[in-house]
């Protein structure tokens, strides 16, 4: 009987232990998958993540099937297969969402804008990037914040928002500088870097990409040691420096090679295509191309086949093979399109531009040109020169700042060696003197401290309480605040928000106009206030067809087509039902039409996707008012403002909806924000306003 007991005692026992191994084993294994796939060791990290993830399923353990098949998409997004890669990541974000890990579900979905962002699929990753952002914000993750920022910078810069990437990426560089996060802190350097090189500053780019290699190799992050590599290449190619460039090229493709990544590959067989076409290699670079050209088209690189088609443009166009090189900057042009991709276009009209020049094809040159030109507005106006300027300096001042904490790190080190060898050289000298000291004053410490021991612990105590109570009190007071100040829907601001400060933008902007009309200074440019009121069209009808739920999330997505248009410092308020409100803090009033306009065509040319209904197609009327509505005198405030935005908007539902009205100039006393239709109108007849519109017909102000 004894035996047959000890029997079952050792079967409970192996199995236990057989669990603990498991369960050790499993708690090991995501560290070991980051680990290998760090070093480049895809294989490895696959057949990692795939025993990972039978172990979470042998244990029914869903938070880490979830890790797992995050994972694995991790592993597909290295080695540039984006289409395995958003099933995994979605099956990762089902799984957290279901376990209520609101952490883990907003890194899956980052990555998963990331999918999107490499397949040239933008407006879709800003979409998920920004959904992202608010999660981290409302768990207080600033390390995963300042990512996010990244993120969406590398976004912003492939569709041309310079301004905006700029702003992002410093954002993501001061938190991680912050935190210390030295691999994250070479990635915004990179990215920065990146930036400086498409606005032509390519010293600063240089030093950019150089600071964010020795970042990367102490770090030992192979992929992104490539990377830096194979911006180098291309910096040095274009300086002329040969040897340089072909140094960095090759080492970069054979670190994208050992990672397997086939399409970051090909990315640094263009440059050593260009390097080639620089020392007239022509045969080889064509044939470079060809092959990156093919193997684009076969995966579904996007964005790498508009660069090769540039590439292989600028080729043609140096053999004087017009016809070939017209016919690959036309599929360049229909890719660049296809990507939303404008710097890419422009930069191939302006090849296509000169082309047409060479073969005296004057009419195709010019209308070439003007497309060039306007795709170069779109994307960098001087109007935007200022911000961008003052961006670069607060982002050169963060890098210079790490630097001088570097050489001083290594001077600490240096004199903490020489005081040691001081220290040494006095130390028995000290220590006897200490010792004495020491013996004298030990006695009288002992009977200090049996005093005030009890004394300091009731302090301690009551400190601790006070402490407590404090944060407490603040916590709920940060928590009311924001409350009172939120659109609980869709994250806004609310009124009560813009009403606490408004006045004061209006007073800023009031004394600006009166020390140039008292002829103190110049005239005031990026001066104006723009109030925009904006009102979704039918959406009672939107409501009653799919229900309110339906159109509740149409409401809070609103809030990401405002924040493509509008700037960070703009204020984007929700005013009340399907109202919103969005002002424009000191701009040129010459530009409120072109805001209308892309914010009119951003909620038209873009379904609202939501999950089970078919895309829903959604369009919006707007009206605005500029402040101060007359330059030359102080004749209006905030309710006359807002009454004038609000007979806008109206003019705008009642001409047939889809498109803007804007009152941009207003010269008669308004003495009340009770001002009609016909007030309006009248004015309007005597040319005492100025009103812009996008409408083709008549404007009506009143219920036709």
């Amino acid at each position: 009987m004894r035996f047959i007991y000890q029997i079952v005692l050792l079967g409970i026992c192996c199995a236990c232990a057989s669990v603990l191994a498991e369960q050790t084993d499993i708690s090991q294994l995501q560290q070991r998958v980051k680990e290998a796939r760090q070093q480049g060791n895809m294989d490895e990290a696959e057949q990692l993540a795939s025993h990972y993830l039978a172990l979470a399923v042998k244990q029914n353990n869903l938070v880490e099937q979830g890790n797992a098949y995050f994972n694995q998409g991790r592993n597909a997004m290295e080695r540039n297969n984006y289409i395995d890669a958003k099933p995994l990541l979605e099956q990762a974000i089902a799984l957290f969402q279901r376990t209520e890990q609101t952490k883990l579900q907003a890194d899956a979905l980052r990555q998963l804008g990331m999918t999107y962002r490499y397949q040239s699929n933008y407006p879709k990753a800003l979409e998920l990037l920004y959904q992202v952002m608010q999660m981290y914000q409302a768990l207080q993750d600033t390390s995963a914040i300042a990512s996010t920022y990244n993120s969406i910078g590398t976004v912003l810069e492939k569709m041309g928002q310079y301004e905006a990437a700029l702003q992002a990426h410093q954002q993501s560089l001061a938190l991680h500088y912050q935190l210390g996060e030295q691999s994250n802190i070479a990635s915004a350097i990179y990215n920065l870097g990146d930036l400086n090189r498409t606005l032509g500053d390519s010293p600063k780019a240089l030093s950019y990409f150089l600071q964010s290699l020795e970042l990367d190799k102490a770090t030992g992050d192979l992929r992104n040691i490539a990377y830096s590599h194979n911006k180098l290449g291309y910096m040095y190619c274009e300086s002329g420096d040969f040897v340089a460039a072909a140094e960095h090229l090759n080492q970069a493709l054979a670190l994208f090679v050992q990672v397997d990544a086939p399409r970051d590959a090909d990315w640094a067989r263009v440059n050593l295509a260009k390097l080639a076409m620089a020392q007239n290699n022509h045969d080889e670079a064509q044939q470079i191309l060809d092959n990156v050209i093919a193997r684009a088209q076969q995966k579904n690189y996007h964005s790498l086949l508009v660069d090769a088609y540039k590439m292989v443009s600028e080729l043609a166009i140096r053999k004087g093979d017009d016809e070939a090189a017209l016919s690959y900057i036309a599929a360049g042009l229909a890719q660049a399109q296809q990507n939303n991709e404008l710097a890419d276009e422009a930069q191939l009209q302006k090849m296509r531009v000169d082309v047409l020049i060479r073969q005296d094809a004057v009419r195709d040159a010019l209308t070439a040109l003007l497309q060039q030109k306007k795709l170069e507005e779109d994307i960098f106006s001087s109007k935007k020169a200022a911000t961008i300027a003052s961006i670069q300096a607060q982002t050169e001042y963060t890098r210079q700042q790490l630097q001088i904490e570097r050489l001083q790190q290594q001077q600490a080190l240096q004199q903490a060696g020489l005081e040691q060898q001081r220290l040494t050289r006095n130390l028995w000298l000290v220590g006897l003197t200490a010792v004495f000291v020491l013996m004298l004053s030990l006695y009288r410490r002992y009977i200090q401290q049996q005093q005030n021991r009890r004394l300091e612990q009731q302090v301690n105590a009551r400190t601790q309480e006070l402490k407590q109570k404090h944060a407490e009190l603040e916590s709920a007071y940060q928590q009311l605040e924001t409350i009172s100040l939120t659109d609980k829907l869709t994250g806004l601001h609310n009124r009560h928000f813009l009403e606490s400060h408004i006045e004061n933008d209006l007073d800023h902007c009031q004394r600006l106009y009166q020390d140039w009309r008292a002829g103190k200074t110049a005239k005031p440019e990026n001066a104006d206030l723009v109030v925009f009121l904006i009102d979704l069209d039918n959406f009672k009808a939107l409501n009653d067809t799919y229900g309110h739920n339906i159109g509740d999330e149409v409401l809070k997505r609103l809030k990401h087509r405002m924040q493509q248009v509008f700037r960070q410092t703009d204020y984007l308020v929700r005013w009340g039902g399907e109202e919103f409100v969005a002002v424009a803090r000191f701009i040129n009033r010459e530009d409120a039409k072109t805001l209308a306009q892309r914010f009119i065509e951003t909620i038209q040319q873009s379904p609202f996707i939501i999950e089970g209904l078919a895309p829903l197609q959604v369009s919006c009327s707007l009206g605005y008012a500029c402040y101060p509505l007359d330059m030359n005198q102080q004749n209006s405030r905030w309710p006359t403002l807002l009454r004038l935005a609000d007979l806008s908007l109206y003019a705008a539902k009642y001409s047939g909806r889809n498109g803007w009205v804007g009152i941009e100039d207003c010269k008669t006393q308004l003495t009340s924000a009770n001002i009609s239709a016909e007030q309006l109108q009248h004015w309007l007849e005597q040319n005492k306003a100025i009103v812009h519109h996008s409408f083709p017909g008549s404007l009506y102000w009143q219920q036709p």
